[in-house]
């Protein structure tokens, strides 16, 4: 059995909203992310032809939607991270965020580009220690993959 090759390459950045060309960037100060893809699902439970009232019934499954959950944290940077996320919590506008695996498209690499809403922000710090933060950041739309080149 050989090893797998693992990836150290997963980072998720935030667009600036410029237009034409929109400018993606690494949140300074953040050291953990994690992102959750859910695909929400339907059901509608079957009779059977059959014998509708003895055979159990089935149940069929059916994709309603997709939602996209991310979570950052780390510390507060001085600047324009600061600023940054100071004036997404208070300005409660979409941006997009570009979820990427920074490998070869051999190996997999690509990212989603979602719009999305910061839903949460929570500073915080103990004694003298360097401030924290932690961001919820919640999808508002389809995730769309492209593939590395």
């Amino acid at each position: 059995m050989s090893a797998p090759n693992l990836t150290r390459k997963f980072i998720v950045m935030l667009g600036d909203g410029a237009t034409p060309t929109e400018t993606f960037a690494f949140p300074c100060g953040a050291n953990a992310r994690s992102v959750t893809l859910k695909n929400n699902l339907g059901e509608d439970v079957v009779l059977d032809c059959d014998d509708p009232l003895g055979a159990p019934a089935a149940i069929q499954r059916f994709l309603e939607s997709q939602d996209t959950t991310l979570s950052i944290s780390g510390r507060v940077a001085k600047g324009d991270s600061l600023a940054m996320w100071r004036t997404w919590a208070d300005g409660g506008s979409e941006k997009n965020i570009r979820i990427m695996f920074d490998e070869a498209a051999v190996d997999g690499g690509g990212y989603y580009t979602v719009p999305a809403f910061l839903e949460t922000l929570e500073w915080g710090s103990e004694g003298k220690s360097s401030a924290t933060f932690t961001a919820a950041i919640m999808g508002s739309g389809p995730r769309v993959w492209t593939d590395a080149i």
